[in-house]
This record gives structure tokens, sequence and C-alpha cells, in this order.
């Protein structure tokens, strides 16, 4: 964690705020006594994870939203946020652009930053499509510190090659039955030492099932998940879960490893504040939480109690702030600049996403080495240059997108060259083992008059 004092507000808020959920309406899966049951998720040492009745993010989210409505809380919908405004280091506002090309002016005393990872800077990934990793650029453009970087989770079982949907392992590949078998129907585990699931965590897991699919002598064959020998009482207790297909009698599921979760990202204090005051964040868009690999459970986990936690604080710090003045001059200066990336040369914002996507998939995914991220770097400078092509409003959130997606590509691969070891979700290759001697560090991203900086900062004891 960034700041201790944050761990410690987390545990206390947890209970608190699921005590807060239910009363919103939110519907907790419960035994037959109406207490929530509380499931035990691999690489935890004992049962700790609620979830919706539904296993579902609808299960919390609707309900929520429905409570903020109702209290009056305006949303803002379909808007892209391109820049924050800040004066003397001092939030005052963001602009944005419409989805029919409007471009608005907001100002505010205080920002909290709740974008979400970065797993669609990936070509492999389970994200939605919006999880460009929008909300870590703009703190970093703001000049907000971007920390552990390169740990990025790659979940080991979504369907088919290029993993949309996940499999969730956790729950169904411990179930009496159920195994992952490679092409030659050897079950991958066994075969790689491991007894039981449980025996495995998620980086491992992708790890091993990338092994088997490229080591495969039949053009890299998929790897499935055999559910032949699950018992329909077991699927039904899980069908929120499971393929609709194997109620329909496909039992083998070919599964791959694709994007899921971003350890890294903005710096923020105890309160989550970064260093730009005013400016917030919460959940995924932040740094440390989940050192440098989550366990399964513990996203939702994070997301509810710093929501709590950091929503209070920024409310609290607006009540004791007054607008800055010359904000709309500054804004009137942001609409002129977007004005002038109109224009017909160049490459189509779409394509260079696509071609970003793969590089970074290829050459900085689940394992990297020296020269894989460096080819990546390379391309990514190279992408600075480029002439894009904007002509329509769709065009210019696209290119905005893209340059998002490329300042937090460039800083994921520079921080894994740096980061000259193994460790969670990191894998190099060329150096596979942990270094605690010298590694027990964070790498910190900072933007600088020089251009993107790199900082080694000891883990606080």
């Amino acid at each position: 964690m960034n700041h201790p004092g944050m761990v410690t507000r987390f545990t206390d808020a947890i209970r608190t705020e699921t005590a807060q959920l239910r009363e919103w309406g939110v519907e907790f899966d419960t035994d037959e006594n109406g207490k929530p049951v509380v499931a035990k998720i691999p690489g935890h040492s004992y049962a700790r994870h609620l979830h919706g009745r539904n296993w579902n993010g609808r299960d919390l989210v609707l309900p929520i939203k429905q409570k903020a409505i109702e209290a009056g809380v305006r949303f803002m919908e379909k808007i892209f946020v391109a820049s924050l405004i800040v004066t003397d280091n001092q939030i005052c506002g963001v602009t944005a652009i419409s989805k029919d090309g409007k471009f608005v002016a907001i100002e505010t005393k205080t920002v909290v930053l709740a974008t979400g990872g970065f797993g669609q800077v990936f070509l492999n990934t389970n994200n939605a499509p919006g999880i460009t990793g929008d909300g870590q650029a703009l703190a970093f453009q703001a000049g907000a510190a971007l920390q552990d970087m390169e740990f990025v989770q790659f979940y080991p079982t979504a369907l088919g090659r290029r993993g949309s949907r996940i499999l969730l392992y956790e729950q169904i590949l411990v179930q009496e039955g159920v195994v992952l078998r490679n092409s030659g129907g050897e079950d991958i585990l066994l075969k790689n030492g491991f007894h039981t699931s449980a025996d495995i965590n998620r980086d491992q897991l992708a790890r091993l099932i990338i092994k088997e699919i490229l080591e495969d002598t039949n053009s890299n064959g998929p790897v499935v998940m055999d559910l032949t020998q699950l018992s329909e009482e077991k699927a039904n207790s899980f069908s929120m879960l499971i393929p609709s297909q194997w109620f329909k009698g496909t039992k083998r599921f070919q599964v791959a490893p694709t994007t899921h979760f971003c350890m890294g990202g903005v710096v923020v204090d105890d309160n989550g504040e970064t260093s730009c005051s005013g400016l917030f964040a919460a959940g995924e868009v932040t740094a440390g939480a989940h050192g440098a690999n989550r366990l399964g459970g513990n996203a939702l986990a994070e997301v509810f109690s710093m929501g709590g936690l950091v929503g209070r604080a920024a409310a609290d710090k607006a009540l004791s702030l007054d607008c800055i003045a010359g904000f709309d001059k500054v804004a009137q200066k942001e609409r002129i600049f977007f004005e002038t990336l109109f224009q017909g040369q160049g490459g189509q914002p779409k394509r260079l996403i696509k071609d970003l996507k793969e590089t970074m998939w290829f050459n900085a995914g689940v394992v990297r080495d020296k020269s894989s991220l460096e080819t990546a770097a390379k391309t990514l400078t190279d992408q600075k240059d480029i002439p894009v092509s904007v002509l329509t409003s769709s065009d210019l959130i696209q290119y905005l997108e893209f340059r998002n997606m490329r300042i937090v590509a460039e800083i994921i691969c520079r921080s894994a060259i740096e980061r000259n070891e193994s460790r969670g979700a990191h894998f190099r290759k060329d150096f596979p083992e942990e270094n605690n001697e010298e590694w027990q560090k964070n790498i910190r991203v900072h933007k600088t008059d020089a251009g993107m900086t790199l900082e080694r900062v000891s883990v606080a004891g």
C-alpha cells in the first residue's frame, strides 16, 4: 500500500460498508438461515469472500446507482473526459467531449478518479471497452505520480483464444471432476506438479497455460477446461458462471489467459488524495492496495471500502475550498486545442489502437523479457509522432483514447524493463526469480520537464 494507514482504514471500513450496502438494497448470497455465504478463494488463508446473489456486478452496482439517483446525484453519461484543468497544483475542473461532439467544461473544487484499470491496452482482455487507462493518463498529465505499473494480472481461464469472458476457476476448477487439459488430454496441473487448484495462484496458472499452448506441437493447440464429469447439481448451483452451452451438451471449453486487473496506478495518500491538491482517486485506478498481485475476491472489497472513504474525504475538502479564478479562460484554450486536432491526413485512430494492443500483448504480456519490452517501447515511441486523421467527433474521442493508451503503455514497458526480477504478476523470463535483496521497492513514474522519469522507492517496513 502507498500508505500503511489506508490498509487499516480499509479493514475498518469493510464491515461498515457491507452493512450499508445491504441497507441500500444490495442482495448478497445467503444460506438457509439468511446469513451471507462466505466463500474461501484460492490464495486466502480462510473463507472471507462475499458475493452477490447472482455472482455478477449488477447485484451491487444497480442498487447503489438507484440510491444515488434518489439522493439527488446527477449523472452525465456518454461523455469522454479529455483533460484535467490544474492551476498552481490545484484541481479546478475538467474538460470533456460528448458523444455527439459537444465540448463540455465543468468547474469543480475536487475530482475523484474512479476509471478502473487499463486492460484494453492489451489485445486480449475481459475488461469493458472503455477501460483504457484514461484515469492514469489524466493524473500523470496533471502531475500526479504513477506506481507499480508493471504489475498486470492476466486471468488464466478466459473463453476462447481472445478471452472476452472469464471462467471463474476459483469456483469451478475446485469442483470434483473438473480438469484443465492440454491438446493431448493431459491434466496440466498434475503434469506440472500441482495436486489441486488450491495450490496455484492466478499468475502461476496463467503462465502454465501459456507454456502449454506454446509448447504444443499441434500449432499451439488449445488448453480446455473439461467439465464432462461436473454433476448436474453442481452445475445448477454455478449456473451464472458456467457457459450456457454446458446445459446444451457442450462439456469442454477452450480457455486462455486474458488481461484482467491492474495493480498499478495513481499514488494516493491515506485519504485517497494525489499530490495534486483536490485530485482524488479510488479503486483500480490507484496503486498499492494489492501489492504485486491481487488475490481473488479482493477487488470489490477495495472498491466499496475505498469509495466510501475517498468520497467523504473529497466532499469534505470541497466544502473547505473556493473556486479558483480563471477556469473559463483555461477551458477555452482547451477547446481551441481540440479544434486544431481535426485534420484529414494521417493514420486512423482505430488502426493505431489495434497496433498498440497487439504490440503490448505479444511483447509485454504474460511472459516478458528485456528484448520484447524494448521492442514494445520503441514501437510506442514511434507511434507518438504519427499524424492522425481526425474528421469526426468519434475520431476525436478515439484519438484522445489512443493518446492515453500510448502514455500508459509506455509507462508499463519502462517500469517492466526497470524491474529486473519476477514478482507477483510481473514475470521476466530473463530474470525468472524474485530478488528481495535488490527489489523490495516500488517503481514510481513522474512527468517532468525532461519527460518521463522513473524513481525507485523503498517499501515501508
